[in-house]
């Protein structure tokens, strides 16, 4: 991978208290509590989805703030959250795990 996207992946796993494996998909994994896929354009988004795919937790798309706008409307109702390249959340992940 890119110099850029390692770096995304590393800052996203550090914020998500997480272990970022490039040769594994999706790119951070942090038990089951949560998941991060970084990329570098919004049009990458379904196959985002496709490698975060269902699961416990929640789960973030780290894209460059660029192109969030484009992801925001891309990623509307499916409850996968957005960060930035430094780590700011800028949408909230809804969590997959039911409260009882």
């Amino acid at each position: 991978m890119g110099k850029y996207h390692d770096r995304a992946a590393r800052v996203a796993a550090n914020k998500l208290g997480g272990k970022y494996d490039p040769t594994d998909s999706p790119d951070v994994k942090k038990g089951a509590c949560g998941r991060a896929e970084a990329k570098s354009m919004a049009s990458e988004v379904p196959t985002d989805l496709d490698q975060l795919g269902p699961g416990k937790g929640r789960a973030y798309v780290v894209l460059p703030k660029s192109e969030h706008e484009k992801a925001r409307e891309r990623l509307q109702g499916t409850g996968i959250g957005l960060m930035d390249y430094t780590g700011k959340i800028t949408k909230r992940s809804r969590s997959a795990r039911k409260k009882i």
